[in-house]
């Protein structure tokens, strides 16, 4: 698709560049022949070797300047014209290539977004149908279908947690307009790391917090850095096998708030690291768990709406810091956080 548009702009911008090149040259060499064919230009003569002239014999001959200087530009007009015809498509095809690599990396991007969620549709849908054909086969007992029902709601929830992360990737550009405002991160840090308090226990996982002594303070919204450190946390205890630990370590460096979030979990591979904050990428350690692959991606885009950075260090069966910076909002109050 894009090569064809490529080549049909590269003849299209050559065609015009050429035409008006020819026709600017035609429109000078007709008023130089129209200023060197009057009396003034024939009134000036010059002496000039024949071999010099491509004639046949060295004698010296006397030619109008007129007819010399036509010569010459006629010599140089085709010269250029030829190079021109030569180069002109060539870097029109370059400068092409370079104006359509945006648009065709975006549309690769699109493309890749539509198959890779086409997927992950498709995935538990066909496992709502099979469990609903099953169930459609003979008649089953309460507690069947009762366990059927809550397959099928999970499966459920699943493609709505889904279909919305694709959602708020789609529609990020409408996030960075959003209301914000100070926000307390200690606080919400606490309030976050309480949410996951239970499935920590439940998986003996040690879920710890060590704040800053100050009250840190940041420019932002409440609800999307809820979701970033939700996501975050989450795949934290998710990854991470009983008896592991998880801890959240906030800071301040100059006018930095850092926010280090470590696990003890399965880690990530050093070549996959890069890749793992692309939209639905899993390494093949991630996939024991259920999953699309979305939150880093999300979370990279939160942490950048809020003018801040990401980064991930990983050792495959070691574990994984998720280190965020974000600009300090104001000066930090004291607070006894004992």
């Amino acid at each position: 698709m894009f090569h064809k548009a490529r080549l049909k702009l590269t003849l299209l911008y050559s065609i015009i560049f050429l035409v008006l090149f020819w026709s600017l040259s035609l429109g000078f060499y007709l008023w130089m022949n129209h200023y060197f064919g009057d009396e003034h230009g024939r009134n000036n003569y010059i002496q000039v070797d024949h071999k010099w002239l491509l004639f046949s014999n060295n004698k010296s001959h006397i030619e109008p300047v007129s007819d010399i200087i036509m010569d010459e530009f006629r010599n140089a007009l085709l010269l250029i014209d030829t190079v021109l015809l030569l180069s002109v498509p060539a870097i029109t095809w370059f400068l092409t290539g370079i104006t359509l690599a945006p648009v065709q990396k975006a549309h690769d991007r699109e493309k890749q977004f539509l198959t890779d969620a086409s997927h992950d549709l498709r995935t538990p849908l066909s496992i709502l149908s099979g469990e609903i054909e099953i169930a459609l086969r003979k008649e089953r007992t309460k507690e069947e279908y009762k366990k059927i029902m809550q397959s099928n709601k999970e499966e459920i929830d699943d493609l709505i947690a889904l279909v919305q992360n694709m959602l708020f990737l789609v529609q990020n550009k409408q996030y960075q307009n959003v209301k914000k405002e100070q926000v307390d991160i200690t606080d919400l840090l606490i309030e976050r790391i309480s949410v996951f308090r239970e499935s920590a226990k439940q998986k003996k996982l040690q879920l710890s917090f060590v704040p800053s002594k100050q009250s840190l303070l940041i420019y932002g919204n409440t609800q999307l850095l809820k979701r970033l450190f939700t996501g975050i946390l989450d795949n934290a205890v998710k990854y991470t096998l009983p008896g592991g630990k998880i801890i959240t370590e906030l800071k301040q460096e100059k006018q930095s708030v850092l926010v280090n979030i470590t696990d003890t979990g399965i880690g990530i591979p050093f070549e996959e690291q890069e890749k793992v904050f692309d939209r639905f990428y899993r390494t093949d350690a991630s996939r024991t768990e259920k999953g699309y692959g979305l939150g880093l991606s999300i979370a990279k885009q939160i942490v950048e709406n809020h003018a801040g950075t990401i980064r991930l260090y990983s050792k495959a069966g070691k574990g994984t810091t998720i280190a965020l910076v974000f600009p300090i909002a104001t000066q930090n109050r004291e607070k006894n956080l004992s």
